[in-house]
């Protein structure tokens, strides 16, 4: 149980999980979407990418909904119905008061009944037309855009026999956020990419959360930036003689085993949750095993066996930016977020627009939309709530 307003950890740990279990295998995005389901008791769930810069990246996911698609486009070829499903929805967007939210305040999960007039959204043809012969009553989603015109749409749904997402469940869904954000970035980075060439191993090094590439003796293939950080600190995981080792034999023999479980001739097929106890009494390191399905060519010493994917993070330090928990906490724009982020260290409006490179009246335009998402007037008021904000009170630079 948890108090009003505050995320359920316990309840999204096995979401984490299979979260970045899909990030290395993109055909495990259904599992991913089915434990959110059961995580949020409802009856589906739906993610989709857009990435503009490179059609191959694009993807949509849907669970829990092939009977009513079927139903609702009158044939038994579930490929056609969500072919027709999908161009259907696109023509009904734009009715949607839902998206109209979303687009209002980027990157701050919604609850359409929380904030959407329930008349409202009755009285919207995409409603008319489709939602409520799916069954879908209410919804939970959040909108991650980017300026280069990316953008990330995860939800679920839950039936009108049922009730509506509250509060905590709001709070709990923007726990994912962040582990949502790495994993469509590691999945990227993994996609389309020469390993032989070195350019993927670079790319890895711009990802908050530590990632190493492991034989399956636990022999270091590879390291990111932020993983080598966090073993160089010697609290709980370290690299020594080549190997990635735990500090308490219990947790050292833990990981061999979640390695040569994702390695085996007949691997797992879900990814493997461990926690890596710390000497200095910290919260553990989270950890979770995966398996590259093709082996890296010319990586160092690599034979012809597949490989193991370890992510963690410790627990202290944010994966998330404080631009990004802005924009997270408060529904803003990157760019909205990033003049926040420099107000609220002390530098005037016009130092920001300098260093943004925009003009000021840009940035006078940008403020003003702040304020009005933030629900103040004045700037003294405004760095007041983002200095009280948990960007900086719980989550450090």
């Amino acid at each position: 149980m948890t108090v009003a307003g505050t995320p359920d950890a316990v309840r999204i740990l096995p979401v984490i999980s299979k979260l970045y279990d899909a990030a290395i295998d993109g055909t495990r995005w259904p599992a991913f979407l089915r434990e959110m389901t059961i995580a949020f008791a409802s009856k589906g769930a739906q993610i989709v990418r857009v990435q503009p810069r490179n059609s191959l990246l694009n993807f949509s996911a849907l669970y829990g909904y092939d009977a009513d698609i079927r139903r609702m486009y009158t044939t038994d070829d579930l490929s056609l119905a969500t072919q027709r499903f999908e161009r259907h929805f696109a023509e009904l967007m734009p009715t949607d008061p839902r998206v109209r939210h979303l687009e209002r305040y980027p990157s701050r999960p919604l609850s359409c009944r929380l904030e959407i007039d329930e008349a409202e959204l009755h009285g919207s043809q995409i409603y008319r037309d489709m939602l409520v012969h799916a069954d879908v009553e209410y919804s939970l989603l959040v909108s991650l855009a980017e300026d280069d015109g990316s953008l990330i749409i995860l939800g679920v749904f839950r039936g009108k026999e049922t009730s509506h997402y509250t509060h905590d469940d709001v709070a709990t869904f923007g726990e994912i956020i962040p582990h949502l954000k790495q994993s469509i970035a590691i999945s990227e980075h993994l996609a389309g990419v020469r390993f032989e060439a070195g350019t993927a191993l670079a790319a890895l090094d711009s990802v908050g959360m530590g990632i190493f590439l492991v034989e399956w003796d636990g022999r270091l293939i590879h390291g990111n930036r932020a993983g080598l950080r966090i073993a160089e600190l010697g609290d709980g995981l370290s690299i020594n003689a080549g190997m990635v080792r735990a500090h308490l034999a219990a947790d050292d023999n833990a990981l061999r085993r979640a390695i040569s479980d994702c390695l085996s001739s007949a691997p797992r097929t879900t990814a493997q949750a461990l926690s890596i106890a710390r000497p200095s009494g910290r919260e553990p390191i989270r950890m979770t095993t995966h398996r590259l399905r093709d082996r890296i060519p010319g990586a160092p010493d690599q034979s012809e066996r597949p490989v193991a994917v370890l992510l963690f993070s410790l627990p202290e330090q944010p994966i998330e930016t404080r631009v990004d928990l802005l924009r997270r906490l408060f529904g803003l724009t990157p760019a909205e977020a990033r003049i926040c982020e420099r107000l609220a260290v002390g530098r005037s409006l016009s130092e920001v627009a300098a260093e943004l490179g925009i003009a000021v009246d840009t940035a006078r335009a940008h403020l003003k939309k702040i304020f009005s998402k933030l629900g103040v007037s004045r700037q003294p008021e405004l760095i007041s709530k983002i200095a009280s904000s948990p960007a900086w009170l719980h989550r450090g630079a």
